[in-house]
């Protein structure tokens, strides 16, 4: 497993001028750059004028998630940039034997892909790579992943329905992608008092649970009702245990501006969009290991 490490870009163009990403598909890179890791990587790119961006490095060990999600990055040059997230996959410097690391990184990336389809209602057909979006007339000429992966008995196909699989595993059954089954049950527990939901209360973070977060949205915006209660006191409590300060008043039950602050700071911490809307990618959020 990798370590998760939030460190955007803020000095590239892509993080100071880029518009919101409507996301629609994850695209695979590889560096073609033998020798240089995430965390390097993400440095080299973090200055002005160097006309490309990315979403995140991934190597053997870490994640550096370099950009916002909900913000557009230049990983593509063409229309891809405009609904694609952009990962980019670190190579050794034996990229053509070091059998050890590409097993590694491979494993990571169907982890992280795993995850980010969970996070935005995607599933592994809206996966490709570099070669595939420039087939599709969305992405340059590059051939990427298309180098590396075969000379390890892997390819799009096989990383696909390996991401398929951990999906399956990660959607609320064994392995949980979002905490852990008691915090699941609080969570189902609330929805129950709050707003009359029939959620079995099991632990899983499963379609029904999910649906009924969708349905009941929490926002904060000066001049409307607060909204309180049992859910309310939920996102507080995940709050405070991850380390965000919600106020004077502490976990109240209601959704002022400070719990809406509080919000915002974890959406930023997370990589998802900063908006003070509890949604199901910020109640993951509340229930995963990201954190300040």
């Amino acid at each position: 497993m990798f370590k998760k490490i939030l460190n955007y870009t803020t000095q590239n163009d892509g993080y100071q001028k880029n518009g919101k990403l409507n996301v629609k598909g994850l695209m695979l890179h590889s560096t073609a750059t033998p020798g240089i890791m995430a965390q390097e990587f993400r440095d080299r790119f973090n200055k002005p004028g160097l006309g490309k961006s990315v979403h995140g490095f991934l190597d053997d060990c870490y994640y550096v998630q370099c950009l916002p999600y909900d913000k557009k990055a230049g990983h593509c040059r063409y229309s891809g940039n405009d609904t694609h997230i952009g990962i980019e996959l670190c190579e050794p410097e034996k990229w053509q034997t070091d059998q050890i690391y590409f097993d590694k990184v491979y494993e990571n990336a169907v982890e992280l892909f795993a995850e980010l389809c969970l996070m935005f209602g995607l599933n592994s057909r809206n996966i490709i790579d570099h070669a595939e979006g420039y087939q599709q007339g969305i992405a340059s000429n590059h051939s990427d992943i298309g180098h590396w992966f075969p000379l390890f008995g892997k390819n799009m196909d096989t990383f696909r329905k390996d991401v398929e699989k951990r999906i399956m595993l990660n959607d609320g059954r064994e392995e949980n992608e979002a905490g852990n089954k008691e915090d699941i049950r609080k969570l189902q527990n609330a929805l129950n008092a709050n707003y009359g939901e029939k959620l079995e209360e099991d632990g899983i973070l499963g379609s029904k649970t999910k649906s009924a977060v969708q349905a009941h949205w929490l926002s904060y915006r000066q001049g409307e009702e607060i909204e309180e209660g049992a859910y309310v006191l939920w996102v507080q409590e995940r709050l405070l245990c991850k380390g965000y300060d919600v106020g004077g008043t502490g976990a109240d039950a209601k959704y002022g501006k400070n719990t809406a602050a509080a919000v915002k700071r974890l959406q930023e911490d997370c990589g998802i969009q900063i908006d003070g809307i509890v949604g199901i990618n910020t109640v993951i959020a509340l229930l995963s290991s990201c954190h300040k």
